[in-house]
């Protein structure tokens, strides 16, 4: 790539600086590949052949520019193309500062960045103040709360027909809430289990490893598999993943309870866990505990205490997704969740975009007409190619180069909803954790613990249904 090239590239990824703004240091880049750079150079061919961003709702009037704020979590992201990209925040400063600069009328795009932990005081802890967002990007299973908020809008009128028909139909269905869609996906990530294969040679488990698949174990082969490393690994080291010292690590957990056959919810989308599969599956995990499968005192350990010993090879089996696969090379191999049924289970979320209504319809159609431009097939588009993209086209332009593409997008149909549809997700993650937390330390009995799950997570949901404003 040319000095010219990569100096535009820059320009189009980098956020431009105010007089008042102070020069950050420039950002670390890493050699590229030929067909990186070869993607590269298609890239920009295609950004030079943009028309400028339009709105036929409002016209240029001379008027102040309309203020817009976009927040996004701090999160790390990779692109194949571009390996200047490390953060997920990085692409849509880029978006915005392409939009503001060819939008057609003048827009002032503010992009704030908040810390994963942050959520609600980013969100709903802004209402009503100059930092209230006007465009959210961030996980569903973080952001499908606010949509009960009645400030998220529906979307349905920006996906086109032509942007409907790109955007896969699994990822667009996790947005969809009572028949109306309330996030444009960009991307998504799955979550499987990846095991370290040294660990289970050395175990005399090597019958179990799979190349170059995700494969699925019995219930039985599962507490086979446990028990053989719980007696080979030396001290220090641990077969699997467990941690409930915060609400963190809920969705896999949530997950391993599935291993009896149980669904978690009910038809009405309710918690189910008394049922006797839900109490199985927690009788499992109890057991697990007296038996040496998990780190000790699991109840206090968070995610990431359990991916540090994983990292430095001291657990056999932890959670990774296709986007952080790549850092462990061969040395792992890829296992669903145990499930209900043969193939096992895996978790996915898709991040997107949200529109908040602040209470100013020029805003909230700039908010609407900036999702359209990052859309209609431009180029930003092609910055979800490092996770799996929403978008058909781009995974067909860059799937060959997204690690593990085709081995996830295969394994889509075993993916299962860790949500429920539920109307205040994160009031029953902070209880769901509380719950398993007992049940590690032996405090209370599976039939307690799913009692107790039950009760106080259905509660947490019928508090969410009474508080929705999604209908007023």
């Amino acid at each position: 790539m040319s000095s010219e090239s990569r100096r535009i590239h820059r320009r189009m990824i980098e956020p431009a600086l105010s007089p008042t703004q102070s020069v950050a240091p420039p950002i670390p880049r890493r050699g590229m590949t030929r067909r990186a750079f070869c993607a590269g150079a298609a890239f920009l061919a295609a950004a030079a052949a943009l028309p400028l961003a339009g709105c036929s709702g409002l016209p240029f009037t001379g008027a102040a520019p309309v203020r817009l704020v976009i927040k996004v979590p701090r999160t790390g992201h990779d692109v194949v193309f571009d390996d200047s990209i490390s953060q997920v925040e990085m692409v849509i400063q880029g978006m915005a500062d392409e939009f503001q600069r060819t939008y057609a009328r003048p827009v002032d795009v503010e992009v704030i960045v908040f810390e994963q932990n942050q959520y609600d005081e980013a969100v709903e802890g802004s209402f009503d103040t100059d930092k209230s967002p006007d465009v959210l990007y961030g996980d569903y299973f973080n952001i499908s709360t606010y949509i009960r908020t009645g400030r998220v809008v529906p979307l349905d009128d920006v996906a086109t027909p032509a942007i409907r028909d790109d955007l896969f139909d699994d990822l667009w269905n996790m947005g969809v809430v009572e028949g109306r869609a309330y996030m444009m996906p960009y991307l998504a990530r799955q979550n499987v289990l990846a095991y370290n294969k040294e660990m289970f040679r050395n175990a005399g488990l090597g019958e179990f490893i799979a190349e170059g698949e995700i494969t699925a174990w019995s219930l039985s082969e599962w507490t086979r598999i446990l028990d053989a490393l719980s007696a080979s690994l030396p001290e220090g080291s641990f077969p699997m993943m467990m941690y409930a010292g915060s609400s963190q690590g809920d969705t896999h957990i949530v997950t391993l309870l599935r291993s009896a056959g149980s669904d978690i919810y009910d038809e009405a989308g309710r918690f189910n866990l008394s049922a006797p599969e839900g109490v199985s599956a927690l009788r499992w995990i109890q057991d697990g505990v007296g038996r040496g499968w998990f780190p000790p005192h699991a109840e206090n350990l968070e995610i990431e205490d359990c991916s540090s010993l994983f990292r430095q090879g001291q657990l056999a089996i932890y959670m990774v997704n296709n986007a952080s696969i790549t850092r462990y090379g061969d040395a792992v191999g890829l296992v669903n969740f145990p499930g209900p049924d043969a193939d096992g289970s895996a978790t996915a979320f898709a991040s997107g975009f949200q529109i908040f209504d602040n209470g100013d319809a020029e805003k909230l159609q700039v908010a609407r007409d900036f999702l359209s431009f990052v859309y209609d097939d431009g180029p930003w588009l092609d910055y979800a190619a490092g996770a799996i993209p929403a978008s058909k086209r781009v995974s067909d332009r860059y799937g060959a180069d997204i690690p593990f593409y085709d081995l996830f997008r295969a394994n889509a149909g075993n993916v299962w909803d860790f949500t429920g549809n539920n109307p205040d997700t994160q009031s029953v993650r902070d209880i769901f954790y509380a719950g398993i937390h007992d049940l590690l330390m032996g405090k209370t009995t599976p039939e307690e613990c799913a009692a107790f799950l039950d009760e106080r997570c259905n509660a947490a949901i019928d508090e969410g249904w009474a508080k929705s404003q999604l209908h007023e």
